[in-house]
Order: structure tokens, then C-alpha cells, then sequence
């Protein structure tokens, strides 16, 4: 990656919303004509993302260092890793020009502005704190000094916009 890019991570409870709202916010974005590019933790490694008994799942499993599924509208790679961190992400495996890269989870990385998703329906708190990292709240509900609408992802895509995609902030 040749530029350096705008990074922001949502953050919240289980099924709170995230990736669902988080897709909203790329497909806006990305009418709008914005590239955007997405990380996923996967703290527990519950994710699937390869069907067990297909090639690319038995070559990974058998031991191998990264393997490479080529399809013709995308690539998919597996690379078997000890430890990182978004930074070493963003570094190594965003391969083409973002506007703007939004990280889901990573609630314990320091270097990211932090947006959390609360529902009413929770009932519960905050799991971030200022000091933290949090910016804002996306919510239904929760009383926050810098909120947006859960219901309203436009607002949260412009807000990207204006303050980080058209500025200089960046992990």
C-alpha cells in the first residue's frame, strides 16, 4: 500500500450489530465512490471461512504456510500467523489503495479511534471508556457526548467522511 489511510475500529458486545452495520457503511461509502477496505477479528477463531473437505480447508489443515484460493472476482488467503496486531494487518495484507479501512473489534488495540455499538435491547454499558480510545457511540438508545443512529448509517458514513477520509488521520 503506497498511501498512508484513515483507520477506525467498531467495536461492541456480541451481536450487538456490528458487521451489520458496518456493511451498510461500506455499501454508502462505496457509492459514493470511496474504496474501503475491512478487517474482522475473529478473537476465538470460530469464524468459517473455508468449507471443511474443500481443497483450499485441507491444504491449510494439512500445515501450510499461507494458502492462496483464487477465484475470478477475488483471492482469499489463509496465512497461518503466531501473533499481530490491526497495524501489522493494515501493513502487510491491504494490498490495494483504501480511503478508509474499518477494523470490527480489537477493542484492547490502542493505536484506532473506537466507535461502539449499543442496543437498548443489551442492557448493558460501555464496554470502552475515553481513555480507551472511544470517540462515539452507535446506538438506538445510549446517551453519548458524539452518538449516531444505529437506524441511520448515512449520518455515521458522512461523519467518516468529513473527519477521516478527507484528513490526515491514520494508524
Amino acid at each position: 500500500m503506497d498511501k498512508k489511510v484513515p483507520v477506525i475500529s467498531i467495536v461492541g458486545a456480541h451481536n450487538s450489530g456490528k458487521t451489520t452495520f458496518i456493511e451498510k457503511v461500506i455499501r454508502i461509502l462505496s457509492n459514493r465512490g470511496y474504496s474501503v477496505a475491512a478487517i474482522k477479528h475473529d478473537p476465538k477463531g470460530k469464524a468459517v471461512t473455508d468449507t471443511p473437505g474443500k481443497d483450499s480447508y485441507r491444504m491449510f489443515h494439512a500445515g501450510a504456510k499461507q494458502v492462496i484460493l483464487a477465484s475470478p472476482d477475488k483471492i482469499t488467503s489463509y496465512v497461518r500467523i503466531s501473533d499481530y496486531d490491526p497495524s501489522d494487518l493494515v501493513k502487510k495484507y491491504v494490498v490495494e489503495d483504501v480511503d478508509i479501512i474499518i477494523i470490527e473489534g480489537f477493542k484492547r488495540y490502542k493505536n484506532t479511534d473506537k466507535f461502539e455499538v449499543i442496543r437498548k435491547e443489551e442492557k448493558r454499558e460501555l464496554i470502552l471508556s475515553e481513555e480507551d480510545g472511544l470517540v462515539g457511540v452507535i446506538t438506538d438508545y445510549y446517551s453519548h457526548p458524539l452518538s449516531f443512529d444505529i437506524n441511520r448509517p448515512e449520518e455515521f458514513a458522512s461523519y467518516l467522511e468529513k473527519h477521516y477520509i478527507k484528513t490526515e488521520k491514520y494508524l
